[in-house]
């Protein structure tokens, strides 16, 4: 015999719901990581504050506020405005929006995936259900037994 192709509906569906679930919480991840950006000041929020797990002496912490804040400059992003801040900022944002706008369309697909699969197990069970009725409907003249019987009268 030759290889037989063999699905599982259960299994579709079981898989589809999986990718969907994955392009939920992809998509949830993407949400999280594009507001923790903004909550750092990356250009688009405000100023952040330093990591809590780590101790900053006096120094340090005046450090980090004076880079991580503008309050002299509302708006401006902690990178700068001066020239190179501006490149920075133009590739660092460019790079930023790519990477969750492509983050965001992957979690879109793994969602479609999803939903094919889960769509292609129903149309498998339609289509097994269908050729279950077909069968039945058969009636006994018409399978091989009745045929083999007729051949037999008309040889003879």
């Amino acid at each position: 015999m030759g290889d037989q192709f063999q699905s599982s509906p259960e299994t579709l569906k079981a898989e589809g719901r999986n990718f969907s679930d994955i392009g939920r919480d992809f998509y949830e991840a993407t949400t999280r990581l594009k507001n923790g950006l903004a909550a750092q000041g990356d250009g688009g929020g405000g100023g952040g504050e330093p990591p809590k797990e780590t101790t900053f002496s006096s120094v340090a912490s005046d450090a980090w506020k004076g880079m991580s804040t503008f309050s002299d400059k509302q708006g401006t992003p902690p990178w700068g405005d001066d020239e190179l801040g501006e490149k920075f900022g133009v590739v660092y944002e460019g790079l930023r929006d790519g990477m969750t706008s492509s983050m965001e369309h992957l979690a879109t697909k793994l969602n479609e995936i999803g939903k094919a699969l889960e769509r292609m197990a129903k149309n498998h069970e339609e289509n097994e259900d269908f050729n279950d009725a077909l069968i039945k409907e058969q009636k006994p003249e018409n399978q091989l037994g009745g045929d083999v019987r007729a051949l037999k009268s008309v040889s003879t």
